[in-house]
């Protein structure tokens, strides 16, 4: 049967998202802020004393001479900068309610914030002066003990958990997921992927590949991080009243969704390794007889 052409098509609904894909937000501690505290994250960040970071030492009760004991001094203060994370659409005045068309720039910040937030954490993205950062971090790098993927992701969470008790995060650009597949160091625990050592892994699209001080990597490889704990602290989004950004030149509303972000880790010890990418092109499974 021949179709029907020049009908207008039936507006619905549209389907519903995918699941968050496993990056930074899926790896990270979340915390939304509301009232006072979501106004003191947009003007000012956070800061918070952490005690947990570091090591301590063993000795027995002989008569032999006591070890001099090694004190840590005082403890960490942890620091994030606050930054915004924006979306802005034009939309005309006919078609959609003021409500449909909040929506539609609260869904563009929802599917856009993950990455901008990932570029940011790496080397502040468009923000030059942002602190923390993972290539500013004053990483310590690295070096494993054989070539491959897994052994260099094995020496990086000796480093650093040899530093800090608790799990951690791995951080690398999505270009590094296949190599770590393919050495079978991932396991699914939820919503996030993580080594047989327990360690989170953000794989991240926002993320470098650049390693301390934006160093290259070598062709073939990436950098990769190793922070403790991600802790990510947001306000609710903001969109300013709709009928309030009518642009009348041009007769369009300028719709903005907003919010504020800042994050840090719970330790100032970063940890960074080189991780090449490449894996075989063909896997033999050839069964022996």
């Amino acid at each position: 049967m021949a179709a029907i052409t020049g009908l207008v098509k039936p507006l619905v609904d549209a389907p519903p998202v995918a699941p968050i894909r496993y990056g930074i937000f899926a790896a990270s501690r979340i915390t939304e802020l509301q009232g006072e505290e979501a106004a003191r994250l947009w003007g000012a960040g956070y800061s918070y004393l952490t005690d947990h970071c570091g090591g301590g030492f063993a000795y027995d009760d002989t008569c032999a001479a006591q070890p001099e004991k090694d004190f840590v001094e005082g403890s960490d203060l942890i620091e994030g900068d606050p930054f915004r994370v924006a979306v802005k659409k034009h939309c005309g005045p006919v078609g959609r309610t003021q409500d449909e068309l909040r929506a539609g720039a609260l869904q563009q910040l929802f599917s856009a914030e993950q990455s901008i937030v990932e570029s940011v954490m790496w080397d502040g993205g468009a923000l030059a002066a942002h602190t923390p950062t993972l290539t500013g971090s004053a990483a310590t790098v690295v070096t494993p003990l054989a070539a491959g993927a897994g052994a260099a992701i094995a020496a990086l969470e000796q480093a650093g958990y040899d530093m800090y008790g608790y799990q951690g995060v791995i951080h690398l650009n999505t270009a590094g997921y296949a190599a770590l597949a393919y050495a079978n160091l991932l396991n699914k625990d939820g919503i996030v992927w993580r080594t047989q050592a327990g360690s989170a892994v953000s794989f991240g699209s926002g993320y470098g590949i650049t390693g301390p001080d934006d160093v290259a990597p070598a062709a073939g490889s990436i950098w990769a991080f190793m922070t403790s704990q991600t802790d990510i602290r947001r306000t609710t989004p903001f969109v300013p009243p709709i009928p309030e950004t009518f642009d009348r030149i041009n007769n369009q509303y300028v719709i903005e969704a907003i919010r504020a972000y800042a994050f840090t880790w719970d330790c100032p010890e970063v940890f960074a390794v080189e991780i090449p990418i490449a894996a075989p092109a063909i896997v033999d499974i050839t069964v022996a007889p």
